[in-house]
């Protein structure tokens, strides 16, 4: 039985340096001293995580090869391991796009919203970014009903059909 020393380490200095390259690039875009921490976090994790799938991903198809020899594989990680990173990046980015808190809708788009707007006070700061996200969540609402309006006028009421653009 073979262990993945070599490859943890690896895996562990990828993952590092990806997070210290993140940390480089908001660094040259934000003041990170002054940025609050509630601005500085999302961001970070929305940069970090998609970046850190370019490396999972190669590992994890390393991991899945049914081979013995270590030379052959490459760098490669236990399956409880592969399969935590992927529900820890997967989640993680559900939170941050779609999670609905009870009073905070999704995460970095009332983010975006909220910082953008020009309004001072909090409060008129959170509206102005409830409405603007509800406004966009109507117009994608509306364009999802016409395109199934679309697809029964096409291909008559199957179930197929809504399943088919609900896919899409």
């Amino acid at each position: 039985m073979s262990t993945s020393v070599g490859s943890d380490i690896f895996a562990f200095l990828a993952i590092l340096l990806v997070g210290l390259l993140v940390l480089l690039l908001l660094r040259r875009v934000l003041p990170l001293r002054s940025t609050p921490a509630y601005v500085l976090v999302p961001i970070f994790l929305a940069l970090f995580l998609p970046v850190s799938i370019i490396l999972l991903l190669p590992i994890d198809l390393a991991s899945s090869l049914r081979t013995d020899d270590e030379a052959t594989r490459g760098v490669w990680l236990p399956e409880t391991l592969i399969l935590l990173a992927w529900r820890i990046t997967y989640w993680l980015t559900f939170a941050l796009t779609w999670y609905k808190i009870p009073n905070i809708p999704f995460i970095l788009p009332l983010l975006g919203e909220y910082i953008d707007s020009g309004y001072r006070t909090p409060r008129d700061r959170i509206l102005y970014s409830l409405r603007s996200n509800g406004r966009y969540q109507l117009i994608v609402l509306g364009c999802a009903f016409g395109g199934l309006v679309y697809v029964f006028l096409q291909n008559g009421f199957k179930g197929t059909s809504v399943k088919a653009l609900v896919m899409a």
